[in-house]
């Protein structure tokens, strides 16, 4: 069984490596590089493999429950009680509008227009 340590190479014989199950909860990185008999080397393959704890939880047993007993009651005579209306008053309120002040909003005048500049005239072309 192997241990691993970070930082430190593991080389086998064999092309299977036994694990320990002591590794952190986490994801670990391992890298793989094969080395033929004549000393070539491959290029290096990359793997991550999360470790996560699986909670395992036991069935809970089956609740036995009593049987049950039926529940006889008496029969209840019902009670007459007289029907009374209530008196309703509406109740009128008088409807207020709001005073409401119109918003304005200042106007900016146009700017008045710039001077220009006179352009220099065109330099004479020779038409040669």
């Amino acid at each position: 069984m192997t241990t691993f340590v970070r930082g430190r190479t593991v080389e086998t014989k064999e092309a299977v490596v036994e694990v320990d199950a002591g590794l952190a909860v986490g994801t670990h990185r391992f890298q793989l590089v094969v080395v033929s008999d004549d000393g070539r080397r491959s290029a290096p393959g990359l793997v991550d493999v999360e470790i996560s704890r699986q909670v395992i939880v036991d069935p809970q047993p089956p609740v036995t429950r009593p049987p049950l007993t039926p529940v006889v009651t008496p029969p209840v005579t019902p009670v007459v009680t007289p029907v009374v209306t209530p008196v309703v008053t509406p109740v009128v309120r008088p409807v207020v509008t709001p005073v409401v002040t119109p918003v304005v909003r200042r106007t900016r005048a146009p700017a008045a227009a710039r001077k220009t500049r006179a352009r220099k005239p065109a330099k004479p072309r020779s038409e040669t």
